[in-house]
């Protein structure tokens, strides 16, 4: 078609030779392939289009077969007659389908009719529920007649089709539903009477029928033992009777006047003349009895009367009131000890009084204790005759007695009342108690180790001390263990095991007269135990292990400290006594020789030589101070410093601290604001001391101060002691640094450098006079020492290591 195109061309074009060139191959050729791909998509849609029509027109077909099997089947499920319940095997509410015709016996509503219970009698739906379990669970199949509530019988058939359970329920023709109602009846009858059988079977007392004739037709098993026959079926082919004529004289005669015949009547059983409890009953289809065997219970009731009248003889000897009420509430005993409990006169109980007029009498007499609400503890009392479990209470009576109450229900409807005085009892068990009390409480409280032993060497008690030294988790682990067994537990940790042993011995031993032991065990553990073994009445022991361990090593830790304290104590007198010749004959000759350099004696000196003077005096002074302050430390640690007391006057103390220091405080352009309490003066300490401290906080504040600050120094009185305080404006002490500040050799941030030793040596001097040293922050900035003195301290004090 392109060449086509081509040949018709106009004019000499298309007689012009026809050729293509490279760059029009590619396009022709993608041109061409799309043509050929759009082509074969067609075709392939026409194909596929044909097809799809087939299926749809086979897919129609078959729905239309199977809408017809569909309205085939709902025409023969959807009947009048009939109802199906179909369970699917993935759901569990069923589909119900049909009707029945008599829908005014069963609900025609899907929901109503699967309640069983609502429409049928309660034992046809109990059966059904249990066969529709049965056949959804196991795929039993069933055929029920049921009884609805109103009287209409129905038919349920149970079956399983594939995956599924149904039930059909068809309504019963007059003869069938006569029929099934019938055979309803027969099965409750057939179900009532082999209960009732086998209770006869089962009952231990003589049970008989008589038939119309007069002759036996039924024998329990009890009727057949009477007769001292072994098979019911034996006496009734025998007609074997169990009373003898005269006696089944008097039953029919009974029977023929009343229908009825109950009474007490004599027979031989198994060769003994018993008296039985015969009732009998007759009616058309003749006569029905049985028979109790009241001798057993005639030879009780004698004996029990018998042992009552022995156990009032009895009760009336015991010390413990007890009192016997009947049904009625009525008092029918009482012993002696109740009436004396009481105080009561013999008049007072004669005419058997109730409880609850008893009560009445003895609150009266104000015997019963005080009660807030006396109506309610009464009731409260006699609600025992309504029980069945005994009450117990204590009465604590108003003459200071008491009672332990027990109030016991009895079989036949009365109470009895025990009353015991267990006041002595109380108190020797209160005694008893506290003092086991207070004696556990300190043996378990005890550091010591406590071991009690029986005349037997067994162990008796023990205390968490001795379980923990010894390695024993708990008591029970020792308890009532043998001496020679614990010594298995105690020998491993001791490397000499003779004390122990004669220990053991003593412990076991018989001897008349046996001393205490005491003495002291070393372990292998490097424990140190003192051991204390006394011995106790009945042949018993009681050992104690007090752990030394801590002592012992004290002992001789003090022992080598005060060696050691006793030799350092010489160095320091040693060090005193030639370090301060050692520091300051070298420091004394570079003071003078620069004194004498300074006086032109030598020689006229120039400017730089005096210059460089003047610093080797300012040295020297330095020096000087940090000497002195080094050999007070030290004499306060080797505790020789010795206070001079005086009366201390601040405002001498303070104006020569600011003279010495004059020449920095104008060099820094530092100003003192001085304030000194009258009622400071006159405090007793030593001034040269106290002056040492203010010159050493000054030199600190005027290190931490700003130039041209203020530098306030205070004396005030507070109650018994007096406050020196020096406040500057620097920029105070970080609280990190608050608990370091005193130690030796610690400078504060931003303070010019130094030794470091001003203020410990102010801590230990006012500790020295018995004093306080605090650091507070200023009002406004900077840091505030604060140095709290005794007003009248000690006579003497003398520094402590």
């Amino acid at each position: 078609m392109a060449l086509a195109g081509l040949a018709g061309l106009p004019g000499g074009a298309a007689a012009a030779p026809f050729t293509i060139d490279d760059a029009s191959v590619l396009p022709l050729g993608i041109f061409g392939g799309a043509l050929s791909f759009a082509l074969l998509s067609a075709f392939w849609l026409i194909r596929e289009r044909a097809r799809t029509g087939e299926e749809n027109a086979e897919l129609r077909a078959n729905f239309s077969s199977l809408r017809a099997d569909r309205d085939r089947l709902a025409a023969l499920v959807e009947v009048k007659d009939q109802r199906i319940v179909v369970w699917d095997g993935s759901a569990e509410k069923p589909k119900v389908i049909g009707q029945l015709a008599q829908s005014e016996d069963a609900p025609a509503e899907p929901d109503s009719f699967l309640a069983f219970g609502g429409w049928l009698n309660a034992d046809s739906a109990g059966r059904l529920d249990a066969a529709i379990a049965v056949l959804r669970k196991d795929g039993n199949q069933f055929d029920l007649s049921l009884e609805t509530a109103k009287g209409s019988m129905f038919e349920a058939q149970g079956r399983v089709s594939g995956g599924h359970a149904f039930v059909r329920f068809l309504p019963l023709d007059s003869m069938r539903s006569e029929l099934a109602r019938l055979e309803a009846e027969h099965d409750r009858l057939g179900r009532r009477f082999s209960l009732l059988d086998a209770l006869l079977e089962k009952l231990p007392e003589a049970f008989w029928i008589n038939g119309r004739d007069g002759k036996l037709a039924y024998a329990n098993p009890a009727y057949a033992k009477a007769v001292e026959l072994d098979d019911p079926d034996k006496a009734i082919a025998e007609n074997r009777p169990l009373f003898d004529k005269k006696e089944r004289q008097i039953i029919q005669s009974a029977l023929e006047e009343g229908k009825h015949f109950f009474g007490q009547l004599p027979a031989v059983v198994a060769g003994d003349r018993r008296m039985m409890d015969a009732s009998c009953a007759a009616n058309e289809n003749g006569v029905a009895g049985i028979a109790i065997d009241r001798s057993e219970v005639e030879a009780v009731r004698a004996t029990l009367k018998h042992t009552i009248a022995s156990h009032e003889q009895t009760f009336d000897h015991l010390t413990t009131a007890i009192a016997i009420f009947d049904s009625r509430q009525k008092l029918q005993f009482h012993n002696s000890a109740f009436q004396q409990l009481w105080d009561l006169a013999a008049g007072d109980v004669e005419d058997n009084p109730s409880n609850g007029d008893l009560l009445e009498m003895l609150r009266s007499n104000r015997k019963l204790p005080e009660t807030p609400d006396w109506k309610r503890w009464k009731e409260g009392l006699l609600a025992t005759y309504q029980s069945t479990e005994a009450k117990e209470e204590s009465w604590h009576l108003p003459d200071g007695r008491t009672l332990r109450v027990i109030i016991n229900p009895q079989n036949q409807g009365g109470t009895s009342w025990v009353f015991e005085n267990v006041t002595e009892e109380l108190a020797l068990r209160s005694d008893y108690n506290s003092l086991m009390r207070t004696q556990g409480e300190t043996l378990d409280h005890l550091n010591e180790a406590v071991a009690v032993f029986g005349s037997d060497g067994r162990v008796r008690l023990t205390n968490p001390a001795f379980l923990t030294l010894w390695g024993v988790e708990k008591p029970e682990d020792i308890a009532g263990e043998h001496v020679n067994e614990l010594s298995t537990r105690i020998k491993p940790f001791l490397d000499d095991a003779e004390r122990w042993e004669s220990l053991r011995l003593e412990i076991t031993g018989v001897r008349d007269t046996r001393d205490d032991l005491v003495d002291r065990l070393e372990l292998n553990t490097g424990m140190i135990l003192d051991y204390h073994l006394v011995h106790l009445p009945a042949g018993q022991s009681m050992l104690t292990f007090a752990d030394m361990t801590a002592a012992a090593n004290v002992e001789r830790a003090l022992k080598e400290r005060n060696d050691a304290l006793e030799e350092s104590g010489a160095l320091k007198n040693r060090f005193l006594q030639h370090v301060s010749y050692e520091l300051r004959a070298p420091l004394t000759s570079i003071a003078g020789f620069a004194e004498i350099l300074s006086s032109d004696v030598p020689g006229e000196l120039n400017g730089k030589q005096r210059e460089y003077l003047g610093y080797i005096s300012q040295a020297s002074d330095v020096l000087k101070a940090l000497i002195d302050d080094v050999l007070d430390l030290a004499t306060i640690d080797a505790g020789a410093m010795v206070l001079d007391l005086d009366t201390v006057h601040f405002e001498s103390v303070i104006e020569d601290c600011i003279a010495m220091q004059a020449d920095k405080l104008k060099r820094f352009g530092l100003k003192t604001g001085n304030f000194v309490d009258p009622a400071a003066e006159g405090m007793t300490g030593d001034p040269a001391r106290i002056r040492q401290v203010l010159q050493n906080l000054l030199a600190n504040a005027i290190d931490a101060a700003p130039d041209g600050s203020t530098i306030c120094i205070e004396v005030r009185r507070q109650d018994d002691a007096v406050e020196l305080s020096v406040q500057d404006e620097g920029p105070g002490i970080p609280k990190n640094k608050l608990a370091a500040i005193f130690e030796r050799f610690e400078n504060g941030e931003g303070q010019k450098r130094g030794a470091g030793l001003g203020l410990a040596i102010v801590r230990s001097l006012v500790e020295l006079h018995g004093g306080e040293v605090r650091i507070e922050q200023g009002e406004k900035r900077g840091a505030r020492f604060v140095c709290v003195f005794p007003y009248k301290p000690a006579a003497s004090r003398q520094a402590a290591e």
